[in-house]
């Protein structure tokens, strides 16, 4: 026995002690983060041994089932939150989840031997052509310390990503994580509206309007593909009206600018790309509501002169100018935000964020850090629509094309919200694009398993089809 063998053996046994069902391994997961963020009032240095304690059994637990990682930050990213001050860093509870996670799962692919085989991707290139394109950036940071942060807040999206692409490898984990996060939005909704009072609507854990409105146009696309083109039974397309009534209600109650053109480009998209009339006849009436709503129609047409907005335009002239500057390199990862400090204009000296995240990278990161993040995009659609005119499958159809209008709704919000830099939504960009590489990897895995049944069998065999039970 080798010793890759010996240690594959020892992490089973170790995995046997942990055989506990799904439930309760996900409920002492989640019981023990909640108890902690708790614990304000506590000891440092007793909470820090009671975060270090908690972190090492949080990682055997996902060592021995890594898709447990990815469940728990559905329910908790959406649902409760908080950031956790651990003296060394200051991240909320899903970001820790989410390193924890991803270390757990890199160290059980490596004992196993499969870690190449789940990293393997179509677009690792243009991933670390773009990562490498923000740490130049940092390199000439004007602020290292802002400059790290900066990238951990996009890091949170690489992470995920990666996350989805070791942990993620059955129909079912897609289900489940799916039904977790559809129905820890409607729970979030629910409470929501029903705690609204007057002003716009935030969430438990996304208290700012257009944050809690650009998480919904990433959920809203998603869940009308699943409706439209997944082919559920009964029941659960019940369900799904019923969640998609919520998120509809709450996404206009938040009365977010960003985040009604990030749905509407989505819903448009999926229209054209697979036209359906119930969905053109949806789109019409969104369309009429912008018009004939008065509160819609005074939004958009009539409170562009509102503090909001003049900020935003006050702002994007200042990065514009900061990129005249440094077409080529940028100023530096975070330099707009560490700049604003300096400033003599109150709007951006108050508001220190750059809502447009297509100038903060021209400004931060200039023509190079662009061109790198376009050819990901466009690389990145590439596969997807390649997939898309493959795969057959109902429901692997409706999440591959669900994911990718996602995707566009939030790159059309982004001209208006930092939505890829933001840590408590880009976290779900990220399982989005991983998402979309697992199902073709599901595809292709599957093509080898036909080809090897053709030879042995000497006949044809069907399409791509994956159980629905």
């Amino acid at each position: 026995m080798n010793v890759l063998e010996k240690t594959a053996l020892n992490s089973m046994k170790i995995a046997h002690l942990f055989n506990l069902n799904f439930s309760y391994r996900l409920i002492l997961l989640i019981v023990p983060l909640l108890l902690v963020t708790g614990c304000g009032h506590v000891d440092p240095e007793i909470k820090l041994s009671l975060i270090l304690l908690i972190a090492i059994v949080s990682f055997i637990f996902i060592f021995t089932k890594p898709i447990i990682g990815i469940y728990v930050v559905a329910i908790i990213s959406t649902i409760f939150s908080p950031s956790i001050d651990i003296g060394f860093a200051n991240l909320y509870t899903h970001q820790w989840v989410i390193l924890i996670a991803l270390l757990a799962s890199i160290s059980s692919g490596l004992i196993l031997g499969n870690l190449h085989t789940k990293f393997k991707c179509e677009i690792n290139v243009p991933m670390i052509i773009f990562v490498g394109s923000l740490l130049l950036s940092m390199s000439h940071a004007p602020h290292m310390v802002t400059g790290i942060k900066s990238f951990l807040y996009i890091g949170v999206l690489f992470a995920s990503y990666y996350l989805i692409l070791l942990c993620v490898n059955s129909e079912k984990h897609i289900k489940i994580f799916i039904g977790l996060l559809v129905i820890a939005t409607s729970i979030v909704c629910i409470i929501s509206l029903g705690s609204h009072g007057s002003g716009r609507l935030g969430s438990i854990v996304l208290r700012n309007p257009n944050s809690f409105g650009n998480f919904l146009s990433l959920m809203i696309p998603f869940c009308l593909s699943l409706f439209f083109y997944g082919r559920f039974d009964r029941k659960k397309r019940l369900f799904l009206s019923f969640s998609l009534i919520l998120m509809f209600i709450s996404l206009v109650l938040t009365f977010s600018r960003s985040a009604w053109v990030g749905v509407f480009a989505g819903l448009l998209c999926l229209s054209v790309f697979r036209p359906k009339a119930p969905l053109v006849l949806f789109l019409f009436v969104i369309i009429s509501a912008i018009f004939l709503v008065s509160p819609i129609n005074k939004r958009i047409f009539k409170d562009i002169d509102d503090p909001g907005a003049q900020y935003r335009i006050v702002k994007a002239k200042i990065a514009y100018n900061e990129f005249k500057k440094h077409p080529i390199l940028g100023s530096g990862l975070g330099s707009f935000h560490y700049g604003a400090q300096f400033s003599e204009i109150w709007a951006y000296r108050a508001h220190s964020t750059l809502e447009n995240n297509y100038l903060l990278m021209l400004a931060e990161g200039g023509i190079i850090e662009f061109l790198a993040f376009l050819y990901l995009i466009i690389a990145f659609g590439r596969r997807a629509i390649v997939f898309l005119k493959r795969v057959s499958d109902p429901f692997l159809y409706s999440v591959l094309l669900g994911s990718l209008m996602s995707l566009i709704a939030t790159l059309a919000a982004g001209m208006f919200e930092d939505t890829l830099f933001f840590p408590k939504n880009n976290w779900l960009i990220g399982m989005f694009m991983g998402i979309v590489m697992v199902v073709g990897r599901m595809y292709e895995e599957s093509l080898g398993t036909e080809n090897k049944l053709e030879v042995k069998t000497g006949g044809e065999v069907q399409p791509f089809q994956m159980d629905m039970a």
